[in-house]
C-alpha cells in the first residue's frame, strides 16, 4: 500500500529537499501537499486526509507541537513526525501526548529519514489491516444480528455509501461427479474465499467483499457496468477449478448497514442456508491467514527475511498431533499464506487454479505425516522463493547505484549517501557492490570520474581546476594526484598527448 504525506516546514529549501527525498526512494509514501506552516496544514488537512505528516517543529504562526495538537484533538487519525532541533528535543517530548509518533533530530542523515518513514509506512499498513478486520467483524455480526464484538468500540460503516451489495453462495459442497466428502466441506469453502481474494485483487474497480456464514459471500461493490461480468467470470472459475456450482445475485444499493441488513436477512428468509458441515472440527481460521501474510510482509520489509521459515514453522509445525482433517486445514492455510506473500510481496505470478491444484494435492494424503510432510516442503519452498527474490533485488539495487552514480558522480556522492539512495547499511552496501561489480565502490567512482574527466581534456578548453569541478573534486590539487595514479600522468600532460 502507498499513503499520503504532508511536508509542513518554513523553509522551501527543506520541503522540496524531503519531497524529492520521499519521490526518488522507495518508502511507501506518496507526497500530497506542502504547508509552510501549522495554520496552512490545518487548512489542507480536510481537503488532502493526509495519513502522515512530517513537520518543523518552529515555525512561524502555528508552529508543529500546536499543529500536532490541534489534529490530536479532531481525532482524525494522522500521524505526525516532528523534525526538531537538538535543543528542542526536551520541549519536544511534550508531543507524545498529541500522538506523535517519531522525532527527527536535525540534521537528519538521509538514510534516518527513509528508516523513520519506512516504519512509519509499516505502522500505517498495520493500523489498516487491523482497521479492515474490526469493520468487516462488526458488519458480519449486523449481517448475521449478532452482538457487536466485545470490547470493541463501534465501527465506521461510512465507506458502505453508495457501494452496490452483491451475495455470492454456494449451491451445493457435494456435487454429482466429484468425490468430495463431508469433511472435505472447509477446504472446499476456503478455497472459494481464495479463489475470489485473487479476481477481486485484479478487479480495477474499487470494492471489499467478506465471507458472512457458511456457504456465503457478500460483495460491497463500487457501481460499474463490468459487475455482472465480474461475477460470471468469478462463477465460471469455481465451477471449472473446483467443481462447485455458486449463484450471484445483486441485492441492491446501500448508504448504510442497515440498508446492507436489511438486504441480506430479505435474501436469507427466501434462500434456506446450506447445511453445514457435521465435521466437528473449527473452520479454516481465515484472520490467521491475514495475520501471518501481514507478519511475514513486515518481516519482508524490515529486512529480516531470515525469520520467516521459522515463524511459519512455529505455526504450522509446532503443533501436537491432530487429526487428518483439521492438519488438512492447517495446510491449506499455509498454502494461502505462502501463495499471498509471492504474489503480492515476492511479485510472482499467480493463477486461481493453483489453489485448486494444491488442494487437490491435500485431498488426495492420506495420512498426518503426508500433510506434515507437505506442510515442511511449502515452507521450504518460500524460503527458496524469498532467496531468490533478494538475490534479483540486490542485482537490481546494485544497477540502481550505479545509474545513481551516472547521473550524480559530479556531486559529493559519499558510499553513506549512495546506499541510503537504495536503502541498504552502509557495510552491506560496500561488500555486496564489490561482490556484484568486481571493485570498490571507491574504486568505481574514480575510474569513472577519471573517465569523464579525460573526455573533458581532450574534447573541451576548460581549466583544470574547471574539470576537477566538474567531475566532482573540489580540490584540484588532488584531483591531480588521483588522476596521475589512474592515467600514469597528469591532466595536463594527458592533454597534450596526440589522438589517433
Amino acid at each position: 500500500m502507498t499513503g499520503s504525506i504532508m511536508i509542513v516546514d518554513d523553509e522551501p529549501l527543506i520541503r522540496r529537499g524531503l519531497r524529492k527525498l520521499i519521490e526518488t526512494n522507495d518508502l511507501g509514501w506518496r507526497v500530497a501537499g506542502e504547508a509552510s506552516n501549522g495554520q496552512e496544514a490545518l487548512l489542507q488537512l480536510e481537503e488532502l486526509k493526509p495519513n502522515l505528516i512530517l513537520s518543523d517543529i518552529r515555525m512561524p504562526l502555528m508552529d508543529g507541537l500546536e499543529l500536532a495538537r490541534h489534529i490530536s484533538e479532531r481525532s482524525c487519525g494522522t500521524a505526525v513526525i516532528l523534525l526538531t532541533g537538538f535543543r528542542d528535543f526536551e520541549y519536544a517530548q511534550a508531543a507524545v501526548r498529541y500522538g506523535v509518533k517519531d522525532f527527527l533530530l536535525k540534521p537528519c542523515p538521509e538514510e534516518e529519514i527513509c528508516r523513520v518513514l519506512r516504519q512509519a509506512c509499516e505502522q500505517l499498513r498495520v493500523k489498516t489491516e487491523q482497521r479492515r478486520v474490526r469493520e468487516d467483524h462488526a458488519l458480519r455480526s449486523v449481517l448475521l444480528r449478532l452482538p457487536q464484538p466485545a470490547g470493541e468500540p463501534p465501527q465506521s460503516m461510512d465507506w458502505l455509501n453508495g457501494r452496490d451489495f452483491w451475495l455470492v453462495s454456494v449451491e451445493t459442497f457435494l456435487p454429482q461427479g466429484k468425490q468430495y466428502r463431508a469433511e472435505d466441506v472447509e477446504l472446499l469453502q476456503f478455497a472459494i474465499s481464495n479463489i475470489a481474494a485473487e479476481l477481486m485483487s485484479s478487479r480495477g474497480s474499487g470494492g471489499r467483499w467478506m465471507t458472512v456464514e457458511y456457504g456465503r459471500f457478500a460483495f460491497f461493490l463500487e457501481p460499474d457496468s463490468e459487475d455482472g461480468a465480474f461475477f460470471e467470470h468469478l462463477l465460471k472459475t469455481v465451477q471449472r477449478l473446483l467443481g462447485l456450482p455458486l449463484k450471484a445475485m445483486r441485492l441492491g444499493p446501500v448508504k448504510t448497514e442497515a440498508d446492507a441488513e436489511r438486504l441480506y436477512v430479505m435474501h436469507s428468509a427466501a434462500s434456506p442456508l446450506l447445511a453445514a458441515s457435521d465435521s466437528k472440527y473449527s473452520r479454516i481460521d481465515e484472520a490467521k491467514v491475514q495475520a501471518l501474510h501481514a507478519e511475514i510482509t513486515s518481516l519482508l520489509l524490515l529486512g529480516k527475511h531470515s525469520e520467516i521459515g521459522a515463524i511459519l514453522r512455529q505455526s504450522f509445525e509446532s503443533r501436537p498431533e491432530v487429526p487428518l482433517a483439521e492438519r488438512k486445514a492447517d495446510a491449506l492455510c499455509l498454502a494461502a499464506v505462502v501463495r499471498e506473500v509471492q504474489r503480492k510481496e515476492l511479485e510472482k505470478e499467480a493463477e486461481p487454479g493453483d489453489i485448486a491444484s494444491e488442494l487437490e494435492g491435500l485431498l488426495g494424503l492420506s495420512s498426518t505425516d503426508a500433510v506434515n510432510e507437505w506442510i515442511s516442503e511449502r515452507i521450504s519452498s518460500l524460503e527458496r522463493a524469498t532467496a531468490q527474490w533478494l538475490e534479483e533485488r540486490k542485482s537490481g539495487l546494485i544497477e540502481r547505484a550505479i545509474r545513481y552514480l551516472k547521473q550524480h558522480y559530479m556531486e559529493e556522492c559519499s558510499l553513506a549517501a549512495v546506499a541510503a539512495h537504495v536503502h541498504l547499511n552502509p557495510n552491506y552496501f560496500s561488500n555486496l557492490f564489490k561482490k556484484q561489480t568486481g571493485e570498490s565502490f571507491s574504486g568505481y567512482l574514480t575510474r569513472l570520474r577519471m573517465e569523464k574527466a579525460k573526455l573533458l581534456l581532450t574534447n573541451t578548453d576548460m581549466k583544470i581546476i574547471e574539470i576537477a569541478e566538474a567531475v566532482g573534486y573540489a580540490d584540484s590539487n588532488y584531483f591531480a594526484t588521483a588522476f596521475k595514479q589512474s592515467a600514469g600522468c597528469s591532466p595536463s600532460e594527458y592533454r597534450k598527448q596526440p589522438r589517433t
